[in-house]
């Protein structure tokens, strides 16, 4: 059989380089078969090749992925491919051999979310993936709402128990029906897990046009369900015959809104019913799908057919895997870089897989459709102003802290700045050896450190955005501000400026004092301010302790600090000990931000702190958190507003005590505040809050639910009336509350928080709430 590439599809040079190639097709092959072995005939050529499905152009059909390949295909045809064709290394390949990546026991279970439209085959593909296979063991969770427990195709045995809410299968997997308790579900799941029925992979069905985010938004900010399950991506499947008239109603409306997302936040979309339609169509729906998601793979299949391994190990939230992916040249969005000088801001139209070939100064707009290399134009795929652009900027770097706030920014972006699906970035950080790894579907945020910058790479920042209608200039332009330009070491390490025998012996001593790593553990007993003050000593010392080594040096040490005890602290007096986890070049950032809030920092006192605990920072994201707040609350700043920072504590055998007892009521320690008069002194005002934690009836009685309350003691006999806007100052979670008069006595907040929420979490870990 000879392949060659649809003329829609947009192939890179090398994937050119394959078009034609003939393949012989064994006995026993299916038609997926013969497009793995087309897939892997490309990789020996230099060409990544992901392919959505074969079209046989004498039969005009795309024949069924499942079936035999010499039923579709006759001796001497040719076969034309549908897919994507770009640089090697930049796509994975259909065979799940490659991609499965070898999961511990004691790791956590991957999740991965699957949705589609209504009658698109959902429980057709489940019943095939539950009953036609045994290799792997699988948990579904059936997002339904109906009397009815789990849907009866999907299940058609009465013997399974069906009144259970966890169903045991014969081949080990399980299944499970949510009615608004998704929490519950894997809670179910993991205690079923602990008794004996280890798990591959958990699947959540979500109905007809569920919005897959708030599922996302639980399983990445839930901390303890996240200790047994991560998420791996979402999955979306579409009705092939349908497809097209589903996305031309409600134009406009909600549901519209959510079909596109449905589209543009799947990791992987499923092409099912491929067998009612001609190829024609299947082409048509193909660009439609890649007008809304250009990087997703493609996935054809007849009557839910699917292979087990395209259902799993997508690595949608694998931070490691997404740096490889932009090492490697995908980028997450789906077209290769030609460029050449500093700077690209594309608009790439959410269409392009192909070589553009512009310089790496090209600010054009790339609107062609499926490839930016031609074009059929987003007038006739593209929708309703869906669409991406990318920032790439060399020879820069972020400072972390003020790029944390610049998430912030990024999640709670207004209405009218448009819709933020997702978001991915590989950015050089100020201090930093690693690369920082930005992801975000959504409002829901991610960064982690990955794989470190190689001797003489050339260190840059680079992110895409996809959404709809979004905001390009706004977004750019606040972008562009966490940028810096990379500051060098102020001498190359081989330089020797002392010359001698005693000069050069000093400089051994010195030397193996910095490689052995003694000199950062030495420093990490003393203030931050005071390392600062050492590293204007000489310009060996400088960079030992600025450069991104040496900050490297100074996580090292800190790995030596007791496991329960802080990696940071703030005293009210102003000492800051915080290079144990921050770069100190962003100490300086944390210190400005820190005196421009005007925040005054009142904690509980003690024999040992006479006028206040330090403010205790358990590890870097604890510290940038507050440095968000301090920065949010400078840019913010008036006269007419006093600023505290405050922490409501609990013994920790009351906190104990607290979650060992069901439906139970826990109130904070005192935390007291003086409001000055700047006019009378005698006029200011001492105010005394506490925080109330009481239990609620949940709706289904089946979680255990507790609602914030604050307790103003003694505000009748204030002086003045005051308006008190208290937020946390967690990683974790934001809880924004809004007492319009201080005088009510108790005040209930709208947040009701269930046992599994990161407040709750947190509490566990450490019996306090800190409000700015």
């Amino acid at each position: 059989v000879t392949l060659s590439f649809h003329p829609k599809c947009t192939a890179s040079s090398s994937g050119k380089s394959v078009d034609g190639a003939k393949i012989e097709v064994q006995k026993d092959w299916t038609v997926r078969d013969l497009a793995t072995a087309f897939e892997r005939h490309c990789l020996e050529k230099g060409a990544a090749v992901r392919i959505s499905a074969l079209i046989n152009p004498t039969r005009g059909r795309a024949p069924p992925p499942h079936e035999l390949a010499n039923s579709h295909f006759a001796d001497g045809d040719r076969a034309v491919v549908l897919g994507d064709a770009r640089a090697i290394a930049s796509l994975p390949t259909s065979d799940g051999g490659a991609e499965d990546r070898l999961r511990k026991a004691s790791d956590p279970v991957p999740v991965t979310i699957f949705t589609g439209f209504l009658g698109a085959g959902k429980t057709t593909v489940l019943n095939h993936l539950l009953l036609g296979q045994r290799d792997k063991k699988f948990a579904i969770i059936e997002n339904e709402f109906g009397a009815v427990p789990i849907d009866q195709d999907l299940l058609p045995s009465a013997a399974m128990g069906l009144a259970e809410h966890v169903v045991v299968m014969e081949n080990g997997c399980m299944c499970c029906t949510v009615r608004g308790d998704l929490l519950g579900a894997f809670d179910s799941i993991r205690k079923q897990m602990e008794q004996g029925s280890p798990l591959d992979a958990v699947l959540v069905e979500t109905t007809g046009m569920a919005d897959p985010v708030p599922i996302v938004r639980t399983l990445r900010q839930t901390p303890d369900i996240a200790k047994h399950f991560r998420l791996d991506g979402t999955i979306t499947l579409v009705d092939t015959k349908t497809i097209l008239d589903r996305l031309s109603e409600f134009a406009g409306g909600s549901e519209d809104m959510e079909r596109h997302r449905q589209l543009s936040f799947a990791d992987k979309i499923l092409l099912n019913k491929l067998d009612l339609v001609d190829a024609e169509q299947v082409v048509e729906v193909w660009q439609r799908i890649r007008s809304f998601n250009e990087s997703a793979p493609v996935v054809a299949s007849v009557k839910g057919i699917v292979p087990a391994f395209e259902l799993t190990n997508l690595g949608a939230f694998d931070m490691d895997k997404i740096a490889e992916e932009e090492e490697a040249g995908r980028g997450g969005h789906g077209h290769s870089h030609g460029h050449g000088h500093d700077e690209c801001y594309e608009d790439h139209g959410h269409g392009g897989h192909g070589d553009h070939g512009c310089g790496e100064d090209c600010t054009e707009d790339h609107g062609g459709g499926a490839g930016h290399g031609h074009g059929h134009g987003l007038a006739e795929t593209h929708d309703k102003g869906i669409g991406s652009f990318s920032i790439i900027r060399k020879g820069v770097e972020v400072d972390p802290l003020a790029f944390a706030r610049w998430i912030r920014i990024i999640s709670t972006m207004p209405e009218e700045m448009g819709v933020l699906y997702r978001s991915k970035g590989i950015l050089a950080a100020a201090g930093k050896k690693t690369r920082l790894i930005f992801h975000a579907v959504a409002d829901v945020t991610e960064t982690s450190d990955g794989p470190e910058w190689k001797d003489g790479e050339e260190r840059m920042c680079k992110i895409v955005f996809i959404g709809k209608k979004l905001a390009r200039k706004e977004i750019e332009e606040r972008f562009m501000k966490v940028l810096q330009p990379i500051k060098p070491r102020l001498r190359p390490p081989p330089a020797m400026a002392l010359q001698g025998p005693i000069a050069g012996a000093l400089r051994v001593k010195f030397t193996s004092l910095v490689h052995a790593g003694l000199l950062h553990r030495l420093l990490l007993h003393c203030w931050s301010k005071d390392v600062l003050r050492l590293s204007q000593a000489s310009t060996g010392l400088h960079d030992a302790l600025f450069s991104p080594e040496g900050t490297t040096a100074f996580n090292a040490a800190a790995k030596c600090l007791p496991d329960d005890g802080p990696r940071g602290l703030q005293t009210v007096e102003g000492a800051m000990w915080l290079h144990a986890a921050l770069p100190l070049r962003s100490i300086a950032k944390y210190a400005q931000a820190w005196r421009a809030s005007k925040i005054q920092l009142k904690t509980a006192c003690s024999g040992e702190h006479m006028w206040g605990e330090p403010l205790r920072f358990d590890d870097g994201k604890d510290i940038e958190a507050a440095a968000v707040t301090w920065q949010e609350t400078s840019e913010i700043n008036d006269d007419d507003t006093q600023n505290f920072l405050v922490e409501f504590k609990w013994r920790p055998e009351t906190m104990q005590a607290f979650f060992e007892v069901e439906k139970s009521a826990t109130n904070s320690a005192l935390v007291k505040l003086t409001v000055e008069d700047k006019e009378d002194s005698d006029m200011d005002d001492d105010l005394r809050f506490r925080v109330n934690l009481n239990p609620e009836v949940s709706e289904d009685g089946g979680m255990s639910l507790h609602r914030l309350s604050l307790q103003l003691v003694g505000g009748k006999t204030s002086n003045h009336i005051y308006q008190i806007f208290f937020h946390t100052v967690d990683p974790a979670y934001q809880v924004h509350i809004n007492v319009p008069d201080h005088r009510m006595p108790i005040f209930p907040t709208k947040e009701v928080f269930h046992q599994w929420h990161p407040l709750m979490a947190g509490l566990k870990k450490r019996p306090r709430l800190r409000f700015l």
